[in-house]
């Protein structure tokens, strides 16, 4: 009787499971939840991918930091824990040395060249496309707006404006970039850069233009210059077996709604969101300043060593061989791109 009713618990238990349950996939963002970008891509392209599989998937959206912090995105895409993650490049150096150089200094004007030209990179350089393939099954690159200093008492026109100011910057590549202009560069996070601005601890904030409407740092820094010095490079990544595990038709779909196709929507959206960023400051008061090429030429100029320098120190440390020639090979590419 026991191994009847036994027999009898383990039919009702197969037959209570659904048929066929959907897979679950979790995807986090690289954008904090309030950012536009979320609502006109992340979250609906999660939703039109299970949608659209016919209930073989389930992708879960996340904003940043929703599931794993930012620095900690690659190795939770690469090691499983997370299945889709938009990463902010720099945190991927040692998995992705070679693509470090999308980030080269005066490579882009802005959102929309960024977006051009790191497909482009992807598709025609094999030490990206081998050394990403190797971790992650690749979907898309874009690229942030370019930088901005935003300025408690001046607009920043030239390197002799910064010279003796203390400059709020984010990362370590652009300590020595401000100090070639003259300026003293202090090390902050992006949620300490408000405060920053506000005690004196810094008089400039040199970060991407998106930030000074995102971290309301136009209610403490009324002069805005913009400055293409380089765009902060975004890379959205899956885990290689949770690729795998997709169906046939569910694979084709994801790839047919992101690759180059995104990069171009994701770069005019960044581009619209800066326009309206802009009168969001002029309306706050501010002061905006787009310098001129002859303008731009000078920071470049006075920045040239100690970008080389820097670039060639650490892609050589983390394993490009000729590092200078990586360079070259890339910023050759950029100006037959844009005809520079």
């Amino acid at each position: 009787m026991k191994k009847i009713l036994l027999l009898l618990a383990l039919v009702f238990c197969v037959t209570a499971m659904p048929a066929n349950a959907a897979e679950e996939y979790t995807v986090q963002s690289f954008w904090s939840p309030a950012h536009k970008l979320n609502k006109v891509f992340w979250q609906p392209w999660c939703e039109d991918i299970t949608k659209k599989s016919n209930g073989q998937v389930v992708f879960h959206y996340y904003p940043l930091n929703g599931l794993v912090k930012t620095d900690a995105m690659p190795g939770a895409v690469r090691g499983g824990s997370l299945d889709v993650g938009g990463i902010q490049l720099q945190t991927a150096v040692a998995m992705l040395p070679h693509s470090q150089a999308i980030a080269l200094p005066f490579l882009v004007q802005n959102a929309r060249e960024a977006c051009t030209l790191y497909p482009i990179m992807f598709e025609k350089f094999p030490e990206m496309r081998t050394e990403v393939e190797k971790n992650f099954k690749f979907l898309a690159a874009m690229g942030s707006d370019r930088y901005a200093f935003a300025s408690n008492n001046m607009l920043i026109k030239s390197p002799e404006d910064l010279k003796g100011k203390r400059v709020l910057v984010w990362a370590p590549y652009q300590i020595k970039e401000v100090e070639s202009w003259g300026g003293l560069p202090v090390q902050v996070t992006s949620s300490e850069t408000y405060m920053g601005l506000q005690r004196g601890l810094g008089e400039v904030a040199y970060v991407p233009c998106p930030a000074v409407e995102s971290s309301k740092l136009n209610e403490v820094a009324k002069y805005i210059t913009f400055i293409p010095s380089r765009s902060l490079p975004i890379v959205i990544l899956m885990n290689k077996d949770s690729w795998d595990s997709l169906p046939a038709d569910v694979q084709k779909l994801v790839e047919e709604t992101t690759g180059t196709q995104l990069s171009h929507f994701i770069g005019e959206q960044l581009m619209k969101l800066t326009e309206e960023d802009i009168e969001k400051h002029h309306a706050k008061g501010c002061q905006t300043y787009h310098l001129t090429l002859e303008e731009q030429k000078a920071f470049k100029d006075l920045a040239a060593d100690a970008n080389k320098a820097y670039w060639n120190d650490m892609l050589q440390r983390n394993g490009v061989k000729d590092p200078q020639a990586w360079i070259e090979k890339v910023e050759k590419l950029a100006a037959e791109t844009f005809n520079r």
